[in-house]
Order: structure tokens, then sequence, then C-alpha cells
């Protein structure tokens, strides 16, 4: 299985059970050694994007999107407008907002579409405008989103997901929001308006995260030669600032080298060699802080025995 398996198949709240009463075979944490940083991001293959979705599919998509409220003048764009329009392509993480350490509701693929930057210069947004009322075709409640995160660069309406037309459980073409750097809940599926209004509304920043991709939990075996560790770790819309490890359930912690990350939100993946001290059962917990001091809530964590 490659690292995207291990991914969908971890389980927190049945690994948090399995755990509970387990402490490391020793108090020394063993030793680290950083094994060579992946070339590059883990890119999700397509047909493993997770599908999360509070209201069914809509029984009749929209035929475009109009843009109105506190704008200069109102626009609506039919679908066949957004696709004659100039596209942007840009590599992204999207992560759902409950999603657990090491759970699959998280994924990193090429999103292509039209920046809702040219949509808003078109329309004009007038400078009492805050927030923004978004509708869509499926019945789900308005969605009140911060005008700040709508006018982030890389904010669109997404056509492709991957190297495919998005899928209609993602949205379909055009209909799909998507805001880099925020929860998955609050990237509204099957759109059809945005009405700017005067009104705040709070931003939604994807929870900071780190997880473990191999071993795969909830728990897996090693020797004393070592134990080859690989994970990631994702705080955007900030740069993660720090990634620290815990080989003892959570006693003690230790930085580990930060992977280069090319974009704030853009999954960083690492490796790592971890020697324990000896033979026994040891549970391991990883974390994430964002730049700006943004803590992971609840920890990553495996459980391996060394035999």
């Amino acid at each position: 299985m490659d690292r995207r398996t291990f991914l969908a198949s971890a389980s927190s709240v049945i690994l948090g059970g399995m755990l509970a009463g387990m402490r490391s075979a020793d108090a020394d944490a063993g030793s680290l050694a950083v094994r060579a940083t992946p070339s590059g991001p883990l890119i999700t293959p397509n047909g493993r994007f997770f599908v999360y979705s509070q209201m069914r599919d809509p029984a009749r998509l929209s035929a475009g999107i109009q843009i109105d409220g506190l704008v200069g003048a109102a626009a609506r764009y039919s679908l066949a407008d957004l696709a004659a329009l100039p596209h942007v392509e840009h590599l992204w993480t999207m992560e759902c907002f409950v999603n657990t350490a090491g759970g699959p509701l998280i994924f990193t693929t090429p999103f292509k579409g039209v920046p809702l930057a040219a949509l808003f210069e078109k329309t004009g947004v007038k400078p009492e405008a805050r927030s923004a009322r978004v509708e869509t075709s499926d019945g789900h409640p308005i969605f009140p989103l911060p005008l700040s995160e709508l006018q982030r660069p890389g904010a669109m309406l997404v056509a492709t997901l991957g190297s495919q037309p998005v899928p209609l459980r993602h949205g379909s073409p055009y209909t799909r929001l998507f805001i880099p750097g925020v929860g998955a809940n609050h990237n509204p599926k099957w759109v059809t308006r945005i009405t700017l209004i005067d009104q705040p509304a709070p931003e939604h920043p994807a929870p900071s995260m780190a997880g473990f991709l191999s071993p795969a939990p909830p728990e897996a075996a090693g020797s004393l030669a070592g134990v080859a560790l690989t994970g990631y770790a994702f705080t955007g819309p900030e740069p993660v600032g720090s990634i620290e490890l815990s080989t003892d359930n959570g006693a003690t912690y230790r930085p580990m080298p930060l992977p280069p990350q090319p974009d704030p939100n853009i999954w960083v993946t690492w490796e790592v060699t971890w020697r324990p001290p000896g033979r026994g059962f040891y549970v391991l917990r990883v974390r994430a802080t964002s730049a700006n001091g943004r803590k992971q809530d609840t920890p990553g964590v495996i459980a391996v025995e060394v035999r």
C-alpha cells in the first residue's frame, strides 16, 4: 500500500482507546536520524479525494453564478462565460475542519479555475463590503464568509481537481468554491450566488495538523536497528512553524528539522529514522504549530512494538 492508503486507514478514535494505558518501554527516548527529505509535496492520486457533505447532491445544478450586493454592478456568469475566462492553476492542500490527526479528510492536488479576484474586478467591490452570503443549490444554509478570505490570492471557482473536471460529488466545474488555507467545510459546493454585505463573518482556518503516514496506524512493528517514520504537517494559511515528535507517549517532545515549504497552503512531508533504546511497546506522538503559534489540539499517534 502507498502512503495515501496509510493515511486513509487511520482511525484516531479507535486508536485512542487502544493506547489509553500504554507507556514507553524505556525512559530514554532513543535517537533520531533525518532521512532524505522528499523532493516535493506528496500528491494525492485522482479518486482518493475525501468527500464530506452535510446535504445530498443537488437534483439540479445551477446554470451559472450571480455576484451582487455591495458591488458596483451586479453580474451573472453562465458556466460557458466562466469557462471562457483566463484560468489559474495552483498546487494546494485541502483539509476538512473536522479532520483528526492522521485522519483521511485531507488531500493535496492541483486546483485549476477562475480566480475570484477577476470576477470582483469586473463587478467592483464597494468599500463597506465586509463579507459574503454564499448560496448553494443543495439546500445547505447560507455560508457567511469573510471578504478577506474571498479576496485571498488563489481563491477560485474550481474547474478541474487533479487532472479531471470537478466531479459532481465535489461540486461540479465552476460551482465549487475554493479558498486556500480555509477548512474545507467552508469551501461551498454547488454555488449559485455570492452576495456581498456589510456585516462581519468569522474566518475558518484549516486546523493545525501533523500525522503519521507510515508506519500505518493504529500500530506497527519495528526493530532495534531503526523504525522508518514518515508523516505530514499542515497549518495553512500560515507556514508550518515547528513539527515535534514524542517517542515516550507525550512525556517529552523534540523538534524535527522543517522540510522546505514552497507555499504555506501546501502540506510538508517528512521522513526520519527512530532508533529505540530497547525492546517493548512505544507510543509515538507528533504535533505541529504554525509560524504564528497556532497549535495542534490533539497530536497524531501510533503504537510501535519493537522486537
